[in-house]
């Protein structure tokens, strides 16, 4: 039985053709669908290697095949590349017994209107807000563009045979479906052994005992669209440093241009403070830079239910976010803030320095929360559902 998996993610082709991926959809992704189908086709998009091989993941693997497109999601490459796009893949869709779609892709609405026309079993992972994710990516094209992509991802899934949610509740309610759902996060951590959580804990002690030693705040997200709030965490920064100006160093992790964050910095006399560490593997060596990381910061404008997120908390990371997407599901009320409230997140800043207490409270609540999202737990939860949907096509036949 195969599938078409399809998505607007970006992979690399190495010369030997291996494909690789920045940070999602390596190929133990697959191991869960592998366990049900007998072949995948995935499509996304394709751009030429731009990272050292060492920092992406492989992606490729046996039983996988790829299908990718330039790049459609702008007005160029739709007029240049959509017809192309479509033609091959009305070709995938008429190859493949099922179509899995992950929210949000411009791919995926080309091959839902052919699934449909076809009479094709299709799931839908719903993993992120359309409006949420294309109105915040920070240019007048996306707040155009964000009801288009919001009405379409609430068409497919209305319409989906089967819904997996990576949110409890939050995407639930805003894309409801007739179809057959499940909810699981697509994060895959294993619980951090409590040592770690100890040494947390005494090094918040020290803290306590000697209140001026400075602070690691941390923050992993992409810099290339103001998603993730990275703008707004180095305003609030510098508004911590007028009431502790020696109290944090803050680092950042992930992939994107750092020159407007380092002309920011600048501007607000925070370049002493602040440092960009651009790209790491993810897996092993992100955790591990977790652990250098006293505060973790999450002041997000689209979030699904987000990995980073998880993996700071199961690594015993106090967290201050916002409320956008999943993040209340995760984290307590009083650590959270609306969306771009800047002088909001500064003093949600200051009280986690000020009070080691409170750090020591939300390092163990967050490393207990964690563990609803490990492996192990969630495992069984989307076996169950993709087994299903495997026995629902079969029926189909």
């Amino acid at each position: 039985m195969q599938i078409l998996y399809c998505h607007d993610n970006i992979y690399q082709k190495c010369e030997d053709d291996t494909i690789y991926s920045p940070g999602q959809f390596p190929y133990q992704y697959w191991s869960t669908f592998l366990k049900h189908f007998d072949h995948i086709t995935v499509t996304g998009r394709e751009r030429p290697m731009a990272a050292s091989k060492e920092l992406l993941n492989i992606s490729s693997g046996p039983n996988i095949s790829f299908l990718l497109f330039p790049n459609i999601n702008t007005i160029k490459g739709r007029l240049k590349y959509s017809r192309l796009a479509n033609k091959k893949l009305k070709e995938a869709v008429e190859k493949a017994d099922a179509v899995v779609i992950r929210a949000v892709s411009d791919i995926g609405w080309m091959a839902y209107k052919h699934a449909k026309r076809m009479n094709k079993p299709i799931a839908m992972e719903m993993a992120a807000c359309a409006w949420d994710s294309t109105w915040n990516h920070g240019n007048k094209l996306g707040k155009i563009y964000a009801p288009i992509r919001y009405i379409r991802d609430k068409i497919i899934t209305k319409n989906a045979d089967y819904v997996i949610y990576v949110s409890e509740h939050f995407l639930q309610k805003r894309y409801p479906t007739n179809g057959q759902t499940a909810h699981a996060s697509n994060v895959r951590i294993q619980l951090t052994d409590e040592e770690i959580v100890e040494q947390r804990l005494k090094k918040v002690k020290h803290q306590e005992s000697s209140p001026d030693s400075p602070i690691t705040i941390g923050l992993i997200g992409n810099l290339d669209n103001r998603i993730k709030g990275v703008t707004d965490t180095l305003n609030a920064l510098a508004l911590v440093t007028k009431e502790k100006p020696e109290s944090f160093t803050f680092r950042h992790l992930g992939p994107g241009n750092v020159a407007p964050y380092v002309k920011q910095a600048d501007t607000l006399k925070l370049s002493d403070k602040v440092h960009f560490d651009g790209m790491i593997k993810s897996g092993k060596d992100v955790l591990h830079w977790l652990d250098n990381i006293d505060i973790y910061l999450q002041p997000s404008y689209q979030e699904g239910v987000p990995r980073a997120t998880i993996e700071a908390m199961s690594r015993g990371c106090p967290v201050i976010a916002s409320h956008a997407g999943g993040i209340p599901e995760l984290i307590d009320e009083k650590w959270l803030i609306k969306p771009g409230q800047v002088r909001d997140l500064s003093k949600l800043i200051i009280k986690m320095l000020e009070n080691p207490l409170e750090q020591t409270e939300a390092l163990i609540t967050n490393y207990k929360k964690s563990a609803e999202y490990t492996n192990e737990y969630l495992s069984q939860r989307r076996h169950s559902f993709w087994n299903s949907f495997a026995n629902f096509i079969r029926k189909q036949k």
